[in-house]
């Protein structure tokens, strides 16, 4: 678990993206991997042809 202070501890790690499709049991479904900017952060953009339709959707993020 990291808090505020620890960004920078995250700069450059490798995360993997995970998105439940069917939730609020569905399984995980790894979407993309990323490594970290110098601010610990990760952005993302999903392909159109892996959309999901409308709602609300749970998504994780695992530093390797």
């Amino acid at each position: 678990m990291y808090g505020p202070l620890d960004m920078v501890t995250l700069t450059g790690e490798k995360v993997d993206i995970y998105i439940m499709k069917d939730p609020p049991m569905g399984e995980w479904t790894q979407v993309a991997s990323g490594i970290t900017d110098k601010t610990g952060r990760i952005a993302y953009n999903i392909p159109t042809d892996k959309a999901l339709g409308y709602g609300i959707y749970p998504v994780k993020m695992i530093v390797r």
